[in-house]
């Protein structure tokens, strides 16, 4: 017989972690989530990068972002970059013929 076994205390549920958004000013799908209590890497500069939005726990996640892998990420980088699939415009009109919204 299978036991499930409880979270271990010591390992947060990785959808109550707060991130700080930033965008890729030259590939606007790429997208860098950094921990708050996480200083920025070093690539993310003004040049490059925008700001987009602080990510709170509570809130829906952007499209494309995985809140294990998220996890994952910064846990051996400190940071996650994912592509937010959604603000692609090919993929937009897919989820959007998708969805009926002609």
């Amino acid at each position: 017989m299978t036991s499930v076994q409880p979270p271990r205390p010591d390992q947060p549920d990785p959808a109550n972690y707060a991130y700080n958004l930033f965008r890729n000013k030259q590939r606007p799908d790429i997208i860098c989530a950094v921990p708050e209590d996480r200083p920025v890497p070093h690539f993310i500069d003004q040049e490059r990068w925008t700001f987009e939005q602080p990510l709170r726990p509570l809130q829906a996640r952007p499209p494309g972002f995985d809140s294990k892998a998220a996890h994952t990420g910064v846990r051996f980088n400190g940071f996650y970059l994912f592509y937010a699939i959604a603000s692609a415009p090919i993929v937009q009109a897919a989820l959007d013929v998708l969805s009926g919204g002609l």
